[in-house]
């Protein structure tokens, strides 16, 4: 939140700014001297405007982002007092017993047990609201998950060799985790009353499993199947998207009752929601931080496909703090690197004042860490110092103080599997949030003082340009050798080799499209919904554009450009280190090349994503190319051929077509590089 004196500090350094550009705007003469000063100045009239944004934010998004079943919902559910004590039911052995564990009041397990993306926010009373899937796509969703039973016999595996029975266990394995998650198909058999059922028999020796589903497909066929499962689901009466706590019942057991109830879609009035809202009253709030937060929200888990377009707008929501969840054993997880990386190649949007990494020990795993001596405060001493020197190895800003755990359950036993707290540790678990949240106020507050400390750089800089004369002769001299250097890198074409360029298309189509949605079954579904997948996260458009800008500083264009991109960083920094007088104009400039180097990548990659786009219209069966993809299921194959090669060659062929993709992102390099160029060169006055 903006104070007053920082408030009136930006107010009146803005002013001098405003009256400073003026007067130099005013001044006869045309020359290098007057450019600089005027375009430095406009550089930190800008900043300004966006520090004054970042410093007004009154209360941050709390965002946890992490893969399948790593701990993410019951960290949640334990920092922010969303437990409660249960009587529930054990058996053992055959004799039950009723014993008081603790429990989540979300759904949680050992992964996949959210159905979407959770949003938790204080209020004045109790309620949970869903977004919807609206009717058409829940049609959709059925109809996937009728074709995923008819399809579990059927494997479409790339090796047409005969293979054994361990084999075609794996195969199956691969071909079923397809467009029908747990979670979804979870949601689906409740919603078209095809739930699978156990029945004890041979006297209470086994239990059979009954699937009702396939039953029914086994008996009259696929279409018969989806109208049943149509007729069952009543899609047009899920109207419903709001329940409030009806104070008939203790309110932690409505909240676990009503939100199990919502996201398995028991509830025959509610459609399967692609979001939950959880507003909770300051009854439950009691001792719990989450005011403090505009709210915390649970992002549905990472699989294969980790760098997401629904989690976006969050890393670059500046009023958003990222925490990347992950194991104690594994971190930093292959995930959550991939997605973190992706991002901190951007050097220009200081994503490292705002991204944690949470690192969720089980138990007593820091004592096992080698060298700690058994000691659990240096074991996670030593587990931060090295997954900081992996981000350091990887060349990755990220502030040591910034990488957090917490384990949720440190004092709780869990003997005989019931979850209870252990007796006189209720300070040492309080304790423990507090010290979390206290970490997640430093983060902020670190931001805030580097913000601060740069609104103090930026008044004394302005002052010595306020202040100073003329650049001296040498100076300028300098300065038009820059310039005829940055000239020279106007055109990238002459920077390298076009051919680079043609290996775009098969990264896109054999190296990515098909090594992250690895099921044909997935593909398929993928191909059926021409492109996007909701319910997976999957959009390939959106790929095409993380493919196009490189998922690392090694992988395409910021592979392709690296070496452009540094000996233009080198002339400006030099400029800095034999010019005295230039160290007050130059830094800002680099910062400015920093974020117009951020804008080009994006900028094309975009154009990329747009490209695709049209080249896959229409998205309807009206496509000669979806049509093509989506045959391609069941479709007899001549010998040698395989499901996965075919739709990857009707995808490569359709991507040459006309204006072949290649060519089109060579072309929008050099425009796009171009125009950075011209940026700069306008910072001294040139076009």
């Amino acid at each position: 939140m903006l104070t007053t004196l920082p408030q009136e500090e930006i107010t009146l350094l803005k002013q001098n700014l405003r009256r400073e550009i003026s007067k130099l705007s005013g001044a006869a003469e045309n020359n290098i001297p007057k450019y600089i000063c005027i375009n430095n100045l406009n550089l930190k009239l800008e900043r300004l405007e966006e520090i004054e944004k970042i410093l007004s934010i009154d209360k941050y998004k709390i965002v946890f982002i992490g893969t399948i079943g790593k701990g993410k919902t019951t960290a949640i559910c334990h920092l922010f007092n969303l437990i409660s004590n249960f009587n529930v039911s054990k058996t053992k052995k055959g004799k039950t017993t009723n014993v008081i564990e603790t429990k989540e009041l979300l759904s949680t397990g050992a992964g996949r047990t959210t159905i979407c993306e959770v949003i938790i926010k204080a209020s004045e009373k109790t309620y949970i609201e869903i977004e919807p899937y609206t009717v058409d796509e829940m049609e959709n969703l059925i109809s996937d998950f009728c074709d995923s039973i008819a399809n579990k016999d059927n494997i479409q595996s790339d090796d047409k060799i005969i293979i054994s029975t361990e084999i075609e266990r794996a195969i199956r394995n691969v071909t079923e985790k397809i467009i029908i998650s747990e979670e979804i198909e979870r949601a689906i058999r409740n919603v078209t009353e095809l739930k699978i059922t156990s029945k004890t028999v041979n006297d209470g020796d086994k239990k059979l499993r009954t699937d009702p589903a396939k039953e029914l497909f086994n008996e009259s066929g696929v279409e018969l199947l989806k109208k049943t499962a149509l007729n069952n689901a009543n899609i047009e009466a899920r109207t419903t998207t709001k329940i409030e706590f009806d104070n008939q019942k203790n309110e932690q057991e409505w909240i676990k009752n009503t939100f199990a109830a919502i996201n398995n879609v028991e509830l025959k009035e509610f459609a399967i929601p692609r979001k939950i809202y959880l507003y909770l009253s300051d009854d439950i709030l009691s001792g719990s931080n989450l005011s403090q937060f505009d709210s915390v929200v649970d992002t549905k888990g990472l699989d294969e496909n980790a760098i997401r377009k629904d989690l976006q707008k969050y890393i670059d929501s500046q009023d958003t703090i990222c925490l990347f969840v992950t194991t104690f054993n594994d971190a930093p997880e292959a995930n959550i690197m991939k997605l973190i990386g992706y991002h901190l190649t951007s050097k220009s949007k200081d994503f490292h004042h705002r991204f944690v990494t949470l690192v969720l020990p089980h138990k007593n795993e820091p004592k096992r860490v080698n060298g700690c001596d058994d000691d659990y405060d240096i074991g996670i001493q030593i587990r931060q110092d090295e997954v900081q020197a992996t981000f350091k190895n990887l060349n990755l800003d990220f502030f040591q103080q910034n990488i957090l755990f917490y384990d949720s359950l440190r004092y709780y036993r869990d003997d005989d599997d019931v979850v209870k707290l252990n007796e006189g540790y209720e300070e040492h678990v309080q304790a423990d949030k507090n010290e979390f949240i206290e970490a997640i106020a430093g983060v902020v507050e670190r931001r805030r003082n580097i913000l601060l400390d740069e609104i103090k750089a930026i008044k004394e800089s302005s002052a010595k340009i306020k202040n100073s004369g003329a650049l001296t002769e040498s100076e300028i001299k300098a300065i038009e050798n820059a310039i005829k250097k940055i000239k020279d890198l106007r055109y990238l074409s002459k920077r390298m080799s076009g051919f680079l360029f043609e290996t775009f298309i098969d990264e896109y189509v054999n190296k990515y499209y098909r090594k992250v949605h690895p099921a044909w079954n997935t593909k398929h579904a993928i191909h059926r919904n021409f492109g996007y997948y909701e319910p997976r996260d999957i959009d390939i458009y959106y790929d095409a554009k993380v493919v196009a800008e490189g998922i690392d500083e090694d992988k395409m264009l910021k592979k392709f450009t690296k070496e452009a991109k540094q000996e233009l960083e080198y002339i400006l920094n030099e400029l800095t280190s034999a010019n005295e007088s230039l160290k007050t104009f130059i830094p800002e400039l680099v910062k400015e090349f920093y974020g117009l180097y951020d804008e080009f990548i994006d900028e094309l990659g975009t154009e990329v994503e747009e490209e695709v786009t049209r080249k896959l219209k229409p998205r309807s069966e009206d496509s000669d190319f979806w049509k093509a993809l989506i045959a391609e299921k069941g479709k007899e194959k001549k010998k040698g051929e395989n499901y996965t090669d075919n739709v990857c060659l009707i995808f490569t062929r359709e991507l040459e077509k006309e204006t072949n993709l290649n060519t089109f992102l060579k072309s929008k390099a050099e425009y796009y590089w171009e125009r950075l160029v011209i940026k700069i060169l306008g910072f001294f006055g040139e076009k």
